[in-house]
């Protein structure tokens, strides 16, 4: 009889430790988001992922060019590179209401980051108004929703990792109560 209990033992494991691995990347899940218009796309990243009302937290931006190939035979192809300098604005609303402005600044390469606090937990919809770009020099304006949580907000993950611990705890105390019962000699 073939013992699947150890394939199945470490499955188990790598289900119930998976959601606690974090892994880095340039931009997180949840805050995040890139949107291009024309030749232009712009990133907006929130570290940590999900900010708390009344904590600070670092919001970035990130600003890229797409440039088309130079021949006919390369035209499906796309370059996509940092800007060398931007000029930027931001418009931040919570419930229709302009919240809060980062005043139009220039700014050297392709990336910026600033720390900020938001003051009320929910929706806020950031306008991302990027200038000297458009058409005629318009500006161009992206636009992304941020969410924002009260300062309970990180519990649900460490609610989330302490029952995947105890469901390993408990899978590793059943399987070894099982082989102690297998090993006791009968009388």
């Amino acid at each position: 009889m073939v013992n699947f209990r150890f394939p199945v033992a470490m499955f188990s494991l790598l289900l119930v430790l998976s959601p606690m691995i974090h892994y880095a990347g340039a931009h997180e899940n949840l805050n995040s988001g890139d949107e291009s218009i024309g030749n232009y796309e712009v990133q907006v990243a929130t570290d940590p992922e999900i900010p708390s009302a009344n904590q600070p937290f670092k919001l970035s931006f990130r600003i890229l060019n797409y440039q088309s190939a130079s021949n006919l035979l390369n035209s499906f192809n796309t370059k996509l590179s940092e800007v060398d300098h931007f000029r930027m604005g931001v418009r931040i609303y919570y419930n229709n209401e302009l919240v809060s402005t980062i005043p139009v600044q220039d700014f050297k390469g392709g990336e910026w980051s600033t720390s900020y606090i938001f003051h009320e937990s929910g929706n806020h919809i950031m306008f991302v108004d990027l200038y000297d770009v458009g058409p005629g020099g318009q500006p161009l304006t992206f636009i992304y929703n941020i969410s924002v949580l009260d300062v309970f907000g990180p519990l649900f993950q460490y609610i989330i990792s302490a029952g995947g611990i105890a469901c390993f705890v408990l899978l590793v105390w059943v399987i070894i109560t099982n082989k102690k019962k297998k090993e006791k000699p009968k009388a």
